[in-house]
Formats: C-alpha cells, sequence, structure tokens
C-alpha cells in the first residue's frame, strides 16, 4: 500500500496543486492541501485493497476538504482583521476578479466542477470518477452553473 501511495504521490502531486489551486486561488495553500492529504492516507488503513483510482478520489476529496476547512478558518479570522489587504498576483486583475466574482455567485458544487472542466479541462467522466457521481450528473450540475452564470451576465 505506502510503495503504491509513494507511486501515486510522485505521479500525481502535481496534477492535484494544480486542480486544487484553481479551487482555491491559492497556489500554497493547495500544495499544503496535498500533503496534508497523503499524511493522512499514511495513517488511514481503509485505503487498503481500493483501487489506484479510487485512492486518488479520496486524496482529492480529503485535500478539497482540508483547503475549505482552512479558507473557512481564514475567513473568521480576516473578519476581526477587516483591515488585511489581500494581494492579487494574476496579470489580469480584472478579468481575475470578474471570474472570482461570477464563480462566487456558484454553489461550491458548481463552482467546483465549472473550474474542473473549464480552467483545468478535465471531461464529464473524469470529473464524475473524482467527485463520485455519474458523468450525466456532472454534465446537469454543469448545464445549471452555466445558465446560472449566464442569467447573471444578463
Amino acid at each position: 500500500m505506502q510503495m503504491n501511495l509513494g507511486e501515486l504521490y510522485i505521479t500525481n502531486k502535481d496534477a492535484m496543486v494544480r486542480k486544487l489551486t484553481v479551487f482555491s486561488r491559492d497556489a500554497h495553500a493547495a500544495e499544503d492541501a496535498v500533503q496534508q492529504s497523503y499524511l493522512k492516507a499514511l495513517a488511514y488503513d481503509g485505503l487498503t485493497g481500493m483501487s489506484n483510482e479510487s485512492v486518488k478520489a479520496w486524496l482529492y476529496v480529503t485535500a478539497k476538504n482540508a483547503l475549505v476547512d482552512e479558507k473557512r478558518k481564514t475567513l473568521r479570522w480576516v473578519a476581526l482583521n477587516t483591515d488585511v489587504e489581500i494581494p492579487l498576483d494574476e496579470p489580469d486583475k480584472d478579468d481575475m476578479l470578474f471570474l472570482n466574482i461570477l464563480l462566487d455567485k456558484l454553489s461550491e458544487e458548481q463552482r467546483e466542477i465549472v473550474t474542473l472542466r473549464y480552467l483545468t479541462g478535465l471531461d464529464s467522466t473524469t470529473i464524475g470518477h473524482m467527485l463520485s457521481i455519474p458523468p450525466a450528473t456532472v454534465r446537469t450540475r454543469l448545464r445549471a452553473a452555466l445558465k446560472k452564470l449566464q442569467n447573471e451576465l444578463n
């Protein structure tokens, strides 16, 4: 199991960090979350006997949950410190701000599917496997999210 986990880490770490960076908009937090998920996997016996794809999905969900938890903690802290400035490192700040405003209009579930599909280029089958839902459900949720965004733009 640990041998397979090590191989999974080597082959999938960068892709997971990229996907979670899109989700969280913070590369450092994404890398920390990926490392946390692998450390949890080392301590968790329930992964024994699972396929590599299932383990990858478990790692992704665990890392994503760690990001959400960390963001919630940060939001509570920022709410107490209202004079904190958050710098934007993106080259085109206006487009990124507009994109973030639009993505914030979506539910967390919709935002995740939209970012996985359009910002990382994954297909509905891969997204469905990662999120443990059927590809048709991914496409339905994606259509609903796009319709919501279209309504926001009109």
